[in-house]
């Protein structure tokens, strides 16, 4: 998509961890990228992104901050405040919560107007952390957040209602589309597949994932699952999956950046998070391939995923509710292809970029530009 009158806005500085292609930081990079005169800063010069991110905003800005505590901190934040006034800035959008934690300071010496992200619930995060995120949040003029639950949470903490704008995660249809007609071998065969797309990391829950694949192990002997992403539980998932009789069932594929292609080959969309959960890019990618979606009720996942519409929702940590419902979908793929295809009508009506990137041109003019 081309830059255009309703997407232009303020020059600002985005400040974000890495560029890799999911979650907060490839929403960041999908927003630069669709904005003239925005600058990007990131604490780990990389990721999926990083090359096109150059090429649009120039060179990323190397924050390279190693602890909190180090003397040289203090320098860093000094050299990016000066790098934002040199480079005429009109302010920082700190998309997560090292950015907000650190881009508060670099604002305010600076001089120039703040906004922070809140995109899932903060409930792994050290209570230290927690609070300089607050105290961001507070010296912020918005903070935005990606799905009501968060929204809420904001409110309860005491963040004026005014201040707190929903603005949902982008999907780009078209690109996606582009790269799911590309092949994925490492689905091939005759198999049905479950998917699961999201980092190996506690609150995931992928537990309750090679649970679920114990239940169905019998009834759907044809099935398997597909778990992309990778961290640090994977070799305890690895046992579990050895000790639960399913690892001939499960597929670990680590982190792919095919996911769209990857997506193509499966029936059945599912994620089982049991906490810290805000609006899931990785349930909008299942919904733009058309799947069926099977979630948790945790964070913005019931905002997606709209009960025997889009999907179904399942308490959290219910194996036994989240295998009866993929079963429900396998056996009926009539009605599993209309809530997939009520899915992916959802994206295209609230989630394309041209939607989504104005909510934030206009936010960053209207902040940006007005305040002192």
């Amino acid at each position: 998509m081309s830059n255009s009158p309703t997407l232009d806005s303020p020059p600002a500085l985005h400040l974000v961890w890495n560029l890799i292609r999911g979650g907060t930081e490839g929403q960041c990079a999908r927003v630069a990228l669709q904005l003239p005169r925005q600058r990007v800063a990131t604490f780990r010069r990389e990721g999926y992104f990083l090359d096109a991110v150059e090429a649009h905003c120039g060179s990323v800005y190397p924050f390279e901050i190693q602890s909190i505590k180090s003397p040289r901190t203090l320098w860093l934040v000094w050299q990016l405040a000066r790098f934002v006034r040199r480079e005429r800035l009109a302010g920082i959008h700190a998309w997560d919560a090292d950015a907000a934690v650190f881009g508060r300071i670099a604002a305010r010496w600076a001089g120039v107007p703040l906004i922070t992200s809140r995109r899932d619930l903060g409930e792994i995060y050290a209570p230290w952390k927690r609070r300089l995120m607050d105290q961001a949040d507070r010296r912020a003029k918005a903070v935005v957040v990606n799905a009501e639950a968060i929204r809420a949470q904001c409110l309860a903490r005491g963040l004026s209602a005014d201040r707190v704008i929903n603005i949902p995660n982008v999907l780009d249809v078209d690109e996606f589309d582009r790269q799911a007609a590309s092949s994925f071998a490492a689905l091939s065969g005759d198999h049905r597949w479950v998917v699961v797309v999201a980092r190996l990391d506690p609150e995931k829950d992928h537990k309750m994932v090679l649970r679920i694949a114990a239940r169905l192990k019998d009834s759907h002997p044809e099935l398997r699952f597909a778990l992309a992403g990778d961290g640090i539980e994977r070799d305890r998932l690895e046992q579990y999956a050895v000790d639960t009789g399913v690892a001939d069932r499960v597929r670990f594929l680590g982190d792919i950046s095919a996911v769209p292609a990857c997506l193509r080959r499966c029936s059945v969309g599912l994620l089982t998070p049991s906490a810290n959960e805000g609006l899931s890019n990785t349930i909008l990618e299942y919904m733009a391939a058309r799947l069926p979606v099977v979630a948790t009720d945790c964070g913005g996942n019931r905002e997606l995923v709209r009960e025997g519409k889009t999907g179904y929702i399942v308490p959290v940590g219910d194996d036994e509710a989240a295998a009866q419902q993929v079963a429900r979908l396998l056996d009926d793929p009539k009605q599993a292809a209309v809530l997939g295809q009520a899915g992916r009508d959802l994206i295209e009506a609230r989630h394309r970029p041209e939607t989504v990137v104005a909510e934030f041109a206009a936010l960053y003019r209207r902040v940006f530009t007005t305040s002192s």
